[in-house]
Order: C-alpha cells, then structure tokens, then sequence
C-alpha cells in the first residue's frame, strides 16, 4: 500500500523533480559509505585497520661502511617502547633508537660485518593508545646484506704479474682485472668499489726501465653492483679507461677523494722536470693548485682539504685554486690517517727542535679541536697508521732498532693497536728480522686486516718483475689475513696465510 502510493506521488512529479531527487538519493548514499571507510576518515578511524611499515630505507638492499642508520617510517603515531622491543635483527647489530614523529631511526654502534645477510622482523608493535584501540602491526619482515669482503692486490708470479687482480673473500673467487701490456704500480679504490684508480706503465716501458713512467687509469670491479649475479659480475668487470696520460707532465703522486669525483696529482713537466705542482682533476676538467710545494699529501675526509708536508710542518691547503693556507702546524711532519668521521688524524713527529730526542719519532692523535694527545715514541720509524671505523682504536706499523749479529743496527717491524682512549697498547705481530716492503690495510668492517710479506733480490728473475718500495725486484709475495684483537679482547689475533701471490693489498670499501 506504501510503495504504490509513493509510486503514485513519484509519477505526478515533473521529470527535472525526478531527476533532482534521484540525484540527491544516490549523492546521499554515496556520502554514507565514505563516511564509513577508512580513506574518508583517515586518522580519526585508524582503528579500522591495523597500523603498518610504510617504508625501511634497507629493505632488500646492500648497504657498507658508511650505511650506520637505517629508518622505519609508519602510517600513523606508534607506541615507542613496543616499537623498540619487538625490533629483532638477526644476526645481533647494537645500536640505538631515535624517533622524530612517524619515522623511527636506529644508529648502529658500529660498522656492520661484511659478507653477511640479515633478516628484521618487527612484532607486537602497538600504534599509540590515543589514536583508538591500538591495534598491533602484522608481523612485519625485511632483510638486507652487507658488501662482500673482498680486496685486491697486484699480482707477481705468472700471468698475475703486475696486474691488479680482485679476490672475493666471501664467494672464494679471484678475478685479474687490468690487461697484460699494463704494469700497475699502485691504485685506491673508488668510495662505492666498483672501480679501482691505478697508476700503471706500459709492460715494454717497464722492460726498459722506465718504472716511473706512470699514467691514470680506472677499472671496473664488478662488485657492489644493485641486484648483481655472480656471472653479471664477472661480465662487468675489468673495463679500463685512461684518466690522465702523461705526454706533458710525469705523474708522481696521486690521491683520490672520498667522494670519488676529485683526484689531487702531483706532476712534474717532461721538458722542465723543477716545474712541478698539484693539479686538481674533476669532472674531466684538470686544473693548477695555486700552492707552495711541498711533499707527501692526503685528501681529507670532508673532500674539500688537502693536508701537505711543507718545510717542517704540516699544511692544510683548500683544494681550491685561489685558495689561501687553511692551517700549518708546525710541529708535525708527517699525516698518516684521517679518522673516518674527520674529527682526528694521526700525525707523526720528527722532534727536529729537541736535540735529546733527535733520533725519536712520537706519534700523536691531534683532533678538530686543537687537543693533541702522545700516543707513543720510538728510536724506530712510524710506518702506517689507519683508524678503526669506531675511531676508538688505531693500528699501526713502526719498527724498533736492534742490533744483528753483525752488530749494524737492524729496524724489526711489528703491529700493535692502540685504545684512543686511554693509549694502552696492545703486540698483535712481530717479524723476527727486517721487512722493509710491508703494507697491511683494516677491512671497513674493522673484523680483518691484510698484510704482505715481499721477497726481494737484486737481480730481477724476470723483465716484467715488479719493484718493491726499495726498489729491488720482486721475487714473491705472500698475502695474510690477521683477524686482529682490540685493546679490550683477551684472545691473541688469529692469522693466516692466503693461496694468493701478491703485494700492496687493499680491502674494497
């Protein structure tokens, strides 16, 4: 009886009043679901669906030494303390939680180990109770792997010989990366480790004696590649392109950045060899340094400063061509190590202006804060230094005088590590007679430190033998792996001996 009497009233209704009131019906019903769902409601009715991870800056992805904070961002405000207990990552990385708004950071307290997958999961994670009920958040899982361990070195023996070979420690896979006219005599790694800058001589120079007729170049790794198979890279490495050629200027020292975009060189003219200076190369464009000359010199973390032997000082130099002097610190003569954060170097001084102390070296921890602080002396020589990725301890190379049974004096290396903190040194090896070819180098993780022990003879076996620091020819070279104590552990250093034949080895970052 209703429906025919509004039946009744609907047809006696002129057409743009049927239309209007069908219009206003459907409107009416439409505004009712979105009243009812969560996109119309948005916050105000979180407590139809469960909060949720809406981005971990991680996830699935291959981080290294300078990844130290990862981020989980969420959809709403969530209960921090349930947050932070249900976040598990296994293998364990300790860090600490900050929080700004939705986003969640954690800060690992130190870098983490190379060559390992890890997998977090986050349970039981509560949105705040003020946004509603306070729903949990599903089981939430991700993972992410770090770089894997490997390094390269320049090979002695075969068809290794003076060329730059990579080993991937963690796959157990050797690969020789520059070609066979090329005799490499030294190389840095770029920041990311896919290519490696090395300073190389064409093998029929090298034949003729010509060692220091060097030029620039870069090749591909192969490593750290996004999403990279095993074959994908082996098939992208070893790519090599020229850098800087050496028809005008002879290279004699090169730096390279930590940015990987800036080389300092320093060159000397073919036809006037007392002209020589620093160059900078970047973006293909090669300028002059406007600087006095000096020596030895580093490239500062922050990729802007240039630290530089001059006279009987160290100089801090813009790398700027109309830059003046930043700083001189005279009481220094050699930089071997910038801390990784560049809040300290290691510096060593020569004590010329104490005559009782004419024959000893001491090494010094000189900060951005002008604190300087004696680490060490000795009547030896002060080789190398390289800071943890901590910067709590660092690890040296320095020889002390002995005498043989000739009675000459004799400079024995050994390698110790040193606590920032408090300066407690702890003997992690020693060689029973003179090494004077030694490199090592500490693994960006920190877990591992390389080091070579290089046979000399004066009369090379081989045209193509590489040459040592010395200058001698290089019979063979073993690699070693020395998985080192810090001043807090109790355990002696474990070491031993690579099925690899080479010298000066490098980890990549």
């Amino acid at each position: 009886m209703g429906n025919a009497r509004q039946q009744a009233i609907f047809r006696r209704l002129r057409p743009l009043d049927r239309v209007a009131l069908l219009t206003i019906a459907t409107l009416g019903s439409a505004i009712v679901l979105l009243l009812g769902s969560p996109l119309a409601c948005g916050r105000n009715c979180s407590w139809l669906s469960r909060p949720r991870v809406r981005d971990f800056t991680w996830d699935e992805g291959r981080i290294g030494r300078q990844d130290r904070a990862f981020i989980l961002t969420f959809d709403r405000p969530m209960d921090r303390e349930s947050v932070e207990d249900g976040l598990k990552i296994v293998p364990p990385l300790p860090g600490k939680f900050s929080w700004s708004g939705r986003r969640m950071a954690y800060t690992l307290a130190a870098a983490a180990p190379y060559g390992t997958t890890f997998e977090l999961t986050l349970d039981g994670a509560r949105a705040r109770a003020s946004d509603g009920m306070g729903n949990a958040v599903q089981m939430y899982r991700s993972s992410f792997r770090t770089r894997d361990r490997a390094f390269a070195y320049i090979g002695v023996q075969g068809e290794e010989q003076g060329r730059l070979v990579l080993y991937n420690l963690t796959r157990q896979e050797k690969t020789i990366l520059t070609p066979l006219e090329l005799v490499v005599t030294d190389f840095k790694p770029y920041p990311e480790g896919d290519r490696i800058l090395f300073a190389a001589t064409s093998r029929r120079d090298w034949r003729q004696g010509l060692f220091l007729d060097v030029q620039l170049y870069d090749v591909t790794t192969g490593a750290n590649l996004p999403d990279a198979t095993a074959a994908a890279d082996k098939l992208s490495s070893g790519k090599t392109e020229l850098v800087l050629d050496h028809r005008t200027h002879r290279i004699l020292q090169f730096d390279l950045g930590p940015d990987g975009e800036t080389v300092v060189v320093r060159r000397a003219n073919r036809k006037d060899p007392a002209d020589f200076g620093l160059w900078v190369l970047s973006d293909k464009q090669l300028r002059p340094l406007n600087n006095p000359q000096g020596g030895d010199f580093t490239i500062a973390p922050d990729g802007q400063t240039l630290a530089m032997a001059q006279g009987e000082g160290i100089a801090l130099l813009p790398l700027d061509p109309d830059g003046q002097t930043l700083d001189f610190l005279p009481a220094y003569g050699l930089v071997l190590d910038f801390a990784p954060d560049g809040t300290a170097a290691a510096m060593v001084n020569f004590n010329t202006d104490a005559p009782e102390l004419k024959y000893v070296r001491s090494l010094h921890l000189v900060t951005n804060q002008g604190t300087q602080q004696k680490l060490l002396e000795t009547d030896g020589t002060i080789r190398s230094c390289q800071f943890a990725p901590t910067v709590e301890d660092l690890y040296c190379l320095l020889t002390r005088l002995e005498t043989d049974e000739t009675q000459n004096l004799v400079e024995i290396p050994y390698l110790l590590a040193i606590d920032l903190a408090t300066a407690e040194r702890v003997p992690l090896l020693g060689w029973p007679g003179p090494q004077p070819n030694i490199h090592f180098d500490l693994a960006p993780d920190g877990l591992g430190l390389l080091f070579d022990q290089i046979e000399t003879v004066a009369q090379p076996l081989s045209p193509d033998a590489p040459r040592a620091d010395s200058g001698e020819a290089i019979a063979g070279s073993r690699l070693w792996l020395l998985l080192p104590s810090t001043v807090s552990d109790t355990d002696a250093p474990e070491f031993e001996e690579l099925p690899l034949l080479g010298y000066r080895p490098q980890w990549l970052p």
